[in-house]
């Protein structure tokens, strides 16, 4: 799982798109948590777009935001759920670049949340899925992170409670980004990467 995120800057989210971003975006957060706004990358006729997204995907029928937990989605079973189903199977994927994650680390049975980051400190971008919802007084695009199981990950089992499941978001990496976004939802398992130690390191409080 992942509650808490901090980022891309837009200089970041430039380099990520090699295009200079014109479309005005609202000042957002540095550290997002549910609810919260931040930039995220799109597909719009067939190029990639960033846009304003809400952090917890609030479903096309909702007429407000809905009052249970949507800022993660498990990807075992998803078609069976009904706020995840429809932008799922309408491939509504999208990119969510970030400067760093956190995850509670369990030491002694104490929780210290570690800060996730990429050891080159470059930004990095996470598998998602986005809605739009035109019912609000302010139509807005609303995502979510995609997760997997994370027994047998090598680094990302190494959070939450030693007796819980573990969960992770996954990364997409440079090269399938494009790909990633233009995806159907047979596909886009094979486009996302685990979050391995080699590129990545954590740190506590």
């Amino acid at each position: 799982m992942c509650s808490n995120f901090e980022p891309a800057t837009l200089k970041q989210i430039e380099a990520i798109l090699d295009n200079q971003i014109t479309l005005g975006l609202d000042s957002y957060k540095n550290h997002v948590y549910p609810k919260d706004q931040c930039p995220i990358i799109i597909s719009s006729d067939g190029n990639m777009k960033v846009v304003m997204g809400q952090f917890g995907l609030s479903p096309k029928w909702a007429n407000q935001p809905v009052d249970y937990s949507t800022y993660n989605a498990r990807l075992e079973g998803i078609e069976s759920k009904k706020t995840f189903e429809p932008p799922f199977t309408h491939n509504q994927f999208c990119l969510v670049p970030m400067q760093a994650f956190f995850e509670p680390y369990y030491l002694d049975g104490k929780n210290d949340w570690q800060r996730i980051y990429r050891k080159d400190s470059q930004a990095f971008t996470i598998a998602g899925m986005f809605e739009f919802n035109p019912h609000f007084n302010d139509p807005i695009h609303t995502f979510t992170l995609l997760t997997h199981n994370a027994n047998n990950d090598a680094f990302m089992s190494r959070f939450h409670r030693p007796e819980k499941e573990k969960r992770s978001i996954s990364l997409v990496e440079e090269q399938q980004r494009s790909e990633y976004l233009h995806a159907s939802h047979q596909e886009i398992k094979n486009l996302m990467s685990k979050i391995e130690n080699e590129i990545f390191a954590h740190k506590g409080s």
